[in-house]
């Protein structure tokens, strides 16, 4: 069995997706400390052309779960961060389908958990690009262990053979560890697409949303098509 292991990232991009369907089971990696300016509360998207912010603020002191991460009601961000989302939206083919993906934002309790909220909305992308691929939290393993002890004791806890690496892993995965175990490591290489966005140049790297805004259904999952496997 093929396993991916990663953060839950908020409104995740086109390469997170695309790993996640190339493997048989995402392991969501929630029991590490909440990395604070990065994609776990926040993601971009094009407003009026220009990659805008899209954040959810938390409440994570230093050392905090990512499990632990609680979404902070500071006095109008939903309204703010609807209204950005809108903008985004605003002159796309999914204007009018929109209310779907900001009632995922809209069904999140006040000063809930960061990464059920993330979770929710994965799921809604996912399901828009046809991947039914099943997900565990590390949580819920009580695998131990740091860095590749505890990426091969989470493969060990649901009997992977095989982790699909982000390409970054080569720089810090010790290989012999894996091997010791009986996991094979492969690395995943995403070649991001490009479709009809609307401006030029190009914005890569944004949030999957972007894509699933521009595009009809039948043209979403072909865009996670484009990756390589390599064994280093």
């Amino acid at each position: 069995m093929r396993v991916t292991i990663h953060q839950p990232e908020h409104l995740p991009w086109l390469g997170l997706l695309a790993k996640v369907a190339a493997s048989d089971l995402w392991i969501i990696l929630d029991s590490v400390p909440y990395r604070k300016n990065y994609f776990q509360n926040r993601n971009r998207v094009l407003v009026n052309g220009q990659p805008t912010w899209l954040t959810v603020p938390v409440t994570a002191p230093f050392g905090t779960l990512i499990r632990d991460v609680r979404m902070c009601e500071v006095p109008s961000w939903r309204r703010r961060y609807r209204g950005r989302l809108i903008q985004a939206v605003s002159g796309t083919r999914s204007a009018d389908r929109v209310g779907d993906l900001l009632s995922v934002i809209d069904a999140a309790p006040p000063g809930g958990l960061l990464a059920d909220l993330n979770l929710d909305l994965a799921d809604y992308l996912l399901s828009q690009f046809d991947v039914k691929v099943p997900m565990v939290r590390s949580s819920e393993l009580h695998a131990t262990g740091t860095k590749s002890e505890l990426i091969v004791n989470l493969c060990r806890a649901v009997g992977a053979d095989e982790y699909l690496a982000g390409p970054s892993g080569r720089d810090y995965l010790d290989l012999d560890v894996f091997a010791e175990h009986g996991v094979t490591v492969r690395f995943f290489d995403f070649d991001h697409p490009t479709y009809a966005q609307g401006r030029d140049p190009f914005v890569p790297c944004l949030s999957a949303f972007d894509a699933w805004s521009r595009l009809t259904p039948a043209e979403l999952p072909p865009l996670l098509s484009g990756y390589r496997l390599r064994d280093v």
